[in-house]
This record gives structure tokens, sequence and C-alpha cells, in this order.
């Protein structure tokens, strides 16, 4: 397993994250530990869920007890759970989801706390208040934020320089082979203010794995909830891409799903791509591939074939407002 430096804070985390959505959703709570336990034995540290994620805090929580200082926790806040009365991120609600996040964890403190998405309801002053008091409270070390345009995380960082509070840290973001939409601006925003880059949907929802077929029925839970796979799945420029890929796979010995991975972990901008899976099965393979490093050519190469897919309409956010200053 690779190790890198986590954007501009102290923590050096592992090059892949274990992402725990489909924890409690897909993996019952022995699955959860068993998919954990395998994790940390193949040097993974680092841990990404969401109190969104039905009772996935709860299972990672169980399968940590004993050995949380073993791993980097992060979580996000969005579901309403101080009324409707006041926004998601405001001061009501986060306090209150916070609180509960550590509960369910079975923590004292969250290594990495992200706001799920921008809410144009909380003023900014607020929300940046209220992260920086659970900073210096000890109850959680950074902050950052998932699925925000680059210009609201650029306006969060230079709202939180001007008034003191501690500022983001990272952005979780859709990239993959298939979805590079985040190179127009969120890349060059987070280098420029140093933010980690999580990645996620590194196999774009199965399409990258090759387990669907062109003009084919592909029914299947995820390919019939899922509106961006369902766009892909009548693309015919997405299928032209895999179809592309699979030589590229057999010359360099790995599965689609290894290539898609090693592609993204080589993009110098890339910190560490969220691993999501329903079965161990689907971790197991990326484990394989964690210590090898794709070549600049090759990089380049798969560039070039799916060169189409980086100018396109920006679909990880629908909330286009900011948050009110």
């Amino acid at each position: 397993m690779q190790y890198v430096r986590f954007g501009n804070t102290d923590m050096t985390v592992s090059r892949l994250c274990l992402g725990g959505m489909m924890f409690s959703r897909k993996i019952d709570a022995d699955g959860t530990r068993r998919v954990i336990d395998e994790a940390l034995d193949c040097g993974v540290n680092f841990i990404d869920t969401a109190e969104t994620y039905t009772d996935s805090e709860d299972y990672i929580g169980r399968a940590l007890a004993g050995r949380r200082e073993k791993v980097f926790l992060a979580t996000k806040v969005y579901t309403r759970r101080a009324g409707e009365q006041v926004g998601r991120n405001s001061r009501a609600n986060i306090e209150l989801s916070l609180d509960r996040s550590l509960g369910q964890l079975r923590t004292d403190r969250i290594d990495l706390y992200q706001l799920h998405h921008p809410d144009a309801e909380t003023p900014l002053d607020e929300t940046l208040e209220t992260l920086d008091r659970a900073i210096r409270s000890g109850k959680v070390r950074h902050v950052g934020v998932t699925n925000h345009y680059a210009w609201q995380c650029a306006t969060m960082i230079e709202r939180a320089r001007a008034r003191g509070f501690g500022a983001i840290v990272s952005i979780q973001c859709r990239c993959n082979i298939l979805d590079r939409a985040v190179e127009m601006e969120t890349v060059p925003m987070a280098q420029r203010f140093g933010l980690a880059m999580m990645p996620y949907a590194p196999l774009c929802g199965g399409m990258l794995t090759g387990k669907y077929e062109r003009g084919g029925i592909n029914r299947g839970n995820r390919a019939e909830n899922d509106t961006k796979l369902q766009s892909l799945l009548t693309s015919d420029a997405a299928f032209d891409v895999i179809d592309q890929l699979r030589p590229i796979a057999a010359e360099h010995d790995v599965t689609l799903a290894q290539l898609a991975m090693l592609w993204l972990l080589a993009k110098p901008f890339v910190t560490t791509p969220i691993l999501g899976g329903s079965k161990l099965e689907h971790f197991r393979p990326m484990y394989e591939i964690a210590d090898r490093v794709m070549s600049g050519d090759v990089v380049k190469r798969i560039d070039e074939i799916s060169s189409g897919f980086v100018h396109r309409r920006f679909e990880n956010q629908p909330v286009k407002e900011g948050a009110r200053l």
C-alpha cells in the first residue's frame, strides 16, 4: 500500500480510502467487520462514510472497537436532524449531527468532517463558525466538502481566511475515466489551494468493470436507479472508450476495473480514491494493485481515448446557489 500526505494537513493516509456507503445497505454488520478487517490487513488506514448512509456509521463504529487509533475516520453532514426550520448546514443541525456521528462511530473525534452538499439557506459565516468551533473543541480535526462547485469552495476558503476560521482541507467529487468534468475547474481550484482530492465512483457505477453490454438489457438495481449510469448505458461514445481500454488492460495483465483505478491513482491531483463495493470480493482486486504505478505513456493514452468526457456538463451537484453571505 502506498501512502500520501492529505493536502495541507498532518495526516498521512493510504492511497485507497475505504468507502462505507454500502455498509448496512448491502453489507451486514458481520460483513462490514470482514471488509474492514481485510482493508486494515492490506494497509488501508482511511475510512469514509456519512450519517445519511443508513446505519453505516454504527456498523463502522462497532467494527473498529478496540482499534480506533489504527484509522483516520471521515464522515459527512446533511440530513435534517434539527427540524425543517433550520438549514442543513446550520449551527443547530451540524452540532446535533456531529454529536450523533460521534456516538455512532464510538469515538471522541472525527478526523475529517465534511459538508455533504452546499446549503443555500444558511449564512456561510454561521456554517464556517460552527465548523471552526468543532475544530477548537477537539471533536473534529479537519473539515472538507463533498459535491461542491469550484467557486463555492473558493468562496468558503477566502471567507474563512477573512474571518480567521479553520478552512476546508479537502474536496470529494465524482471522477473517473468516463466522468472527467472536474478537470475543468475543480482540479485547478484544488491545486491552487492545496486541497486533498477524494474521487468517488472510480468505476463509474460499474461501467468501467466491463459488466454492462452495448445495446444490452442491463437490468439490475444499480442500472435501474442510477440516472448517470442510465445515460452512459445508451452512450456509444462510452462503450467506444471501454472497447479501447480492454486491450490496454490485457497488455498490462490487469482487469478493466484495475486499469481504471490505476489511471486515477496516477493523476497528480488525486489524493485517495474512495473504494466502494457491495461484496468483499469487490474490494480485493484493488488491494492487489495498491503498490503499482501506471506509466505516463499509458496515462496519456487513456487521456486521449477519453478526452471527450472532459468537456461536459458538471452534474455532481444540483445546488448551484452559494450559501448566503
